[in-house]
């Protein structure tokens, strides 16, 4: 249960902190980027103008004024009557400005707007555009395409989770009405908004009209598609650089394989040699307990008289790294070789372990002795 608990918590402290970075880095880089330019160029590159024009329509007059521009601009007003005789685009290129620098305004009293105000959730800003169009076709008593309409957006105080909405809708007929009478047209006009009284009136919004949602400049959008090329390049260049490591990493991984197995092989060869000289060392230690099997045959050979023979020839060891030899055979006279065997540098001890039986058909006497072979040391020493 905690667990089911915990992670949406998780997930909106995720989702929450990753939006914040995400705005931190955006407005970073965007600050960044407009710095290389003069703020001539960031104005026209953002379309923001660098003149504004305020139609205002009060009691029934018109006036024209500049908020912002040249100063020698401000100094020049616009009358209706210049309006009426000429052009905007004209009256603007005699005080040195252009239509696509300037924008227009008009100011229309509050009592002009019929303004709703309700509550949304939080969940639901994302479809605010098409809730604001369904209230006004089924909450007001206009038709959608015989109004303009803006709205101001703020958190409910007291409750996070939702939104006051306040919808401000003006009847196309008034703002026809308002510029009729100032001499201007609707493609005259970027934006329509309500007067400020002055007071605690809440500001109302700034309505975008046609020429307000027109594409923006041909440069603006090469720079932003510059920008989001540059974005996209970097991100492709990281995604090449993680696939070369992968495969670099792969690479290596496949090499250490390689070395692990030659290692393996190695090892087992070294294990293998160190066995084999184990066992070396262990035969030379044999040998230096005393002489060899080969060296035994040879002596016992030579100790035999020519009429002897053996039947079986064993070594046993005894007690303290003792060793003797068993020898059992025939020979035409048994008596005799204990003392022949106790002459040879490397046998001593010798002594008949069974009695001398003779043998009729070989003519020979049938012997069992037993003899032991002197230590590497005395044998050397005689």
């Amino acid at each position: 249960m905690t667990s089911q608990a915990r992670a949406p918590w998780n997930k909106d402290l995720f989702t929450v902190a990753l939006h914040a970075s995400g705005q931190k880095i955006w407005r970073l880089y965007r600050r960044e980027f407009f710095a290389l330019f003069p703020p001539a160029t960031v104005a026209w590159l953002l379309d923001t103008g660098d003149c504004k024009l305020v139609i205002r329509a009060r009691d029934g007059e018109t006036e024209f004024r500049f908020q912002s521009g040249p100063s020698e601009t401000l100094s020049l007003p616009l009358a209706p009557d210049e309006m009426r005789r000429s052009s905007l685009a004209r009256a603007l290129t005699e005080r040195g400005l252009s239509r696509e620098g300037t924008k227009v305004f008009l100011e229309i009293p509050r009592d002009a707007f019929f303004v709703r105000r309700f509550d949304i959730p939080a969940a639901a800003e994302a479809n605010l555009a098409r809730l604001l169009i369904a209230d006004i076709e089924r909450k007001s008593p206009f038709r959608l395409s015989d109004v303009v309409h803006g709205h101001t957006l703020q958190r409910k105080p007291g409750a996070p989770d939702k939104f006051v909405v306040n919808l401000w809708i003006l009847r196309r007929d008034i703002v026809s009405r308002v510029i009729e009478a100032a001499g201007v047209a609707w493609g005259d006009l970027d934006f329509v908004m309500p007067a400020n009284d002055g007071g605690q009136a809440e500001k109302g919004p700034i309505i975008p009209l046609a020429r307000g949602s027109e594409p923006s400049h041909w440069f603006r959008n090469v720079a932003l598609g510059l920008c989001a090329a540059t974005i996209l390049l970097s991100l492709l260049g990281s995604l090449a650089l993680i696939w070369r490591i992968g495969q670099a990493a792969g690479a290596l991984d496949a090499e250490l394989a390689d070395v692990n197995a030659r290692a393996t092989s190695v090892r087992k060869m070294a294990d293998q040699a160190v066995a084999e000289s184990r066992l070396l060392q262990t035969l030379r230690a044999e040998r230096a307990k005393g002489p060899g099997f080969g060296d035994l045959w040879e002596e016992i050979s030579r100790i035999l008289p020519d009429g002897a023979y053996l039947t079986e020839l064993r070594l046993t060891d005894g007690k303290n790294d003792e060793r003797f030899v068993d020898l059992v055979g025939l020979a035409e006279s048994a008596v005799g070789l204990p003392a022949l065997f106790e002459k040879s540098p490397i046998f001593t001890d010798a002594s008949l372990t069974a009695a001398i039986t003779p043998n009729a058909a070989d003519k020979r006497e049938a012997f069992s002795l037993r003899v032991k072979i002197k230590r590497r040391g005395a044998v050397e020493a005689k």
